[in-house]
């Protein structure tokens, strides 16, 4: 078969085209010229390389992805078993299939990612030489030492407190506005979406009242497969902007010169620096109207903290312990980058096989640190593994038990929300701030129950979420995303 012949889809093709491709066509390309992937002992799973090939493509491009590693790993009768998959992929822009060394082993999993820090070329073709997506180690280095400081909680996020104090302020006059005045239901994943892009936009980058309400939902909308060339547009947009802005991330791009590392870089910021966030807050509420006791020790909690706090203080968030809980474990249970990190190995690496045997592979293998497979391991976790429970024993490296919030990375070997060190998420601990400045907002005068067709979901086994780049509720009603309450004001202590 004439593999240029496939016109294969991606993730930012239309939603018509991803679900009326003939993904059995796949399978032909299986042995082609473009095929470089071969079988490994004791990693690839005893199924046709053919049949391995379209399953994981189709669940990739149509975010199952998770759910298919997970059925694959229980087939095995071993939840960290490390597997070799069949991976079609457009990384460099033209078709080509390669192994993808799947790493659900802990140990494994933090051993690769500190031993082996070249990425993998994955979005190199969206996002250039950006931080997240060079494959030159010292670049890499070079970016990362230049934008560390914008993102340090002293030297930075303290001064951007009060542009995000003033963002998290509004929020609940946005709340009330969407829901009619508390008549209708409001899609919480499209307003954690706009609220964590307008943080980053005023916070973090200074940017102007009038850019942020231009832009918010258009780039949203690009991110989501809606008019995806505006990406360019609007990074040339932003660019500009930031030339006007004063803001720790402006600044980062006040010198440079390499248009397209500016471009990428300003892309993935746009993307990274709301969209993770913007789920978790998603998903964490999501949690806590499924468990009103777990809801209402978090509202005590927050009035507790406003009957202290005349007003928000950078310094104070110690004093709200349980939201911390709950925060890491919705960071635990709905992992927004559940598909991990890709490396590329950068040396000859041994990792483990199936039955536990000792696996060379060889410099080059393309590998995923998946974190949905760890974060949902029963030997890992226990029995409740698929349970939210914010009292679970969470071990001193992967929760900020004495700070409330502080500005280390928080992982283990069976946890790594904001994946391991060096190269580990630059925005963590912005994040983490806003994330409880706008809890803190919320439910300072409100509480929330899910919709009657969101609470369904609630007894469905399938509701997993839906996994592109990041891993987000699936919505109820048709769309792509989406999670719906009713918002009811309620009698607080205040």
């Amino acid at each position: 078969m004439n593999d240029s012949k496939v016109d294969i889809p991606s993730f930012f093709s239309d939603k018509s085209k991803l679900l009326g491709f003939d993904y059995s066509k796949i399978k032909e390309l299986c042995n082609s010229e473009i095929d470089h992937s071969y079988p490994i002992d004791d990693l690839t799973p005893l199924v046709k390389k053919e049949i391995l090939l379209e399953g994981y493509f189709k669940s990739i491009l149509l975010g199952y992805n998770h759910v298919y590693l997970s059925k694959l790993l229980k087939d095995l009768k071993n939840p960290s078993a490390n597997i070799s998959l069949p991976l079609l992929h457009q990384w460099s822009n033209e078709p080509r299939i390669d192994n993808l060394v799947i790493i659900s082993d802990p140990e494994d999993a933090e051993k690769i990612c500190k031993r082996h820090i070249q990425k993998a070329p994955i979005f190199k073709s969206l996002l250039n030489t950006s931080i997240i997506s060079t494959t030159d180690n010292e670049d890499w280095r070079t970016q990362r030492d230049a934008m560390t400081n914008a993102f340090l909680p002293k030297h930075s996020l303290q001064l951007v407190f009060p542009a995000s104090v003033k963002r998290a302020r509004q929020c609940t006059e946005l709340l009330i506005k969407m829901s009619d005045d508390y008549t209708e239901p409001v899609d919480m994943s499209d307003f954690f979406l706009n609220e964590t892009q307008a943080q980053l936009q005023k916070a973090m980058f200074g940017f102007s009242d009038d850019f942020e309400q231009k832009t918010n939902k258009r780039i949203r909308d690009a991110f989501a497969g809606i008019n995806p060339e505006y990406l360019l547009e609007f990074s040339q947009d932003a660019l500009n902007e930031t030339m006007k802005s004063d803001g720790p991330a402006s600044i980062l791009f006040h010198d440079s010169k390499d248009i397209q590392k500016n471009i990428g870089n300003m892309i993935l910021f746009a993307f990274a620096g709301h969209d993770t966030t913007g789920h978790t807050l998603t998903w964490l509420l999501y949690e806590l109207c499924k468990h009103p006791e777990y809801k209402q020790r978090l509202i005590r909690e927050i009035d507790e903290y406003w009957l202290n706090n005349a007003e928000e203080n950078y310094n104070s968030f110690f004093q709200l312990p349980f939201m911390t809980q709950c925060i890491t474990e919705t960071l635990r249970l709905w992992p927004a980058l559940a598909n991990g990190t890709y490396r590329e190995l950068e040396k000859d690496e041994k990792i483990k096989g199936h039955d536990g045997s000792e696996i060379t592979l060889p410099k080059g293998t393309y590998c995923q640190i998946i974190n949905w497979t760890r974060h949902r391991n029963v030997e890992l976790w226990g029995p409740d593994v698929n349970e939210f429970n914010p009292d679970r024993e969470f071990k001193d490296s992967e929760i900020w038990h004495h700070e409330g919030f502080g500005g280390y990375n928080v992982s283990s070997d069976r946890f790594s929300p904001f994946t391991y060190g060096p190269r580990n998420c630059l925005g963590k601990n912005f994040s983490q701030m806003e994330m409880r400045l706008i809890l803190l907002h919320l439910f300072k005068h409100h509480d929330f129950t899910l919709e009657e067709k969101q609470e369904q979901s609630v007894n469905d086994p399938k509701y997993m979420g839906i996994n592109t780049f990041t891993l987000g509720p699936a919505s109820v009603h048709g769309g792509l995303l989406g999670m719906h309450v009713n918002i009811h004001l309620r009698k607080s202590k205040l």
